[in-house]
């Protein structure tokens, strides 16, 4: 029996309103179009706060209930997405601007799910760079450079209310939201 038939693959991580979800999309559909790129249709426009991992399939509801059982004192803050940025020739982003509570909501969350996870979920000692991606993995190395010099003068400048964090989980070809929490105490009726 492999992985896949015993285990799903989830993410947790801060969802873009649907506002900037659909400017997003618009881009991921320019990449499919002209370049093939599809791996990041299967996601809305979202900033990961832990990166996908492989959970049993029987812990699944665990899993929700421990993300229903986050509170931190952070409240509700303004998220700026402003111009595109690359990771490598692999990766094509909406960039974050520096935000202190996005790094303190990611190290919360963190520290809230490792613990009853350790055995799926690991920290993360790479530097926190949040993004929204556009495009990943399935850039062709030839294609790289004609995508970013489209990107390269695009202006974008978009902001959003992080007010929650949300857990996504892989469908065949889709990630889906299952469920979110608001992760300020004040916040309950956002929800």
């Amino acid at each position: 029996m492999n992985q896949a038939t015993t285990h799903s693959m989830f993410y947790i991580a801060v969802l873009c309103s649907p506002e900037i979800d659909s400017k997003i999309q618009a881009h991921k559909v320019w990449m499919r179009e002209r370049f093939g790129c599809t791996v990041a249709l299967k996601s809305a426009a979202h900033i990961t706060l832990i990166p996908p991992f492989w959970l049993a399939n029987g812990q699944e509801q665990l899993l929700i209930e421990t993300l229903h059982t986050f509170v931190t004192s952070i409240q509700p803050f303004t998220v700026h997405l402003k111009h595109f940025g690359h990771f490598g020739n692999k990766v094509i982003f909406a960039s974050v601007e520096e935000n202190h509570l996005l790094g303190s909501l990611r190290k919360a969350t963190e520290d809230h799910f490792i613990i009853p996870f350790h055995n799926s979920i690991q920290p993360d000692d790479r530097p926190f760079h949040p993004h929204v991606t556009i495009a990943n993995r399935d850039i062709k190395p030839g294609d790289f450079n004609k995508a970013w010099a489209h990107f390269a003068k695009l202006h974008f400048d978009e902001a959003f209310t992080a007010s929650k964090i949300s857990l996504l989980k892989l469908s065949p070809g889709k990630w889906n939201m299952i469920a979110d929490q608001p992760f300020s105490a004040g916040t309950a009726s956002l929800n």
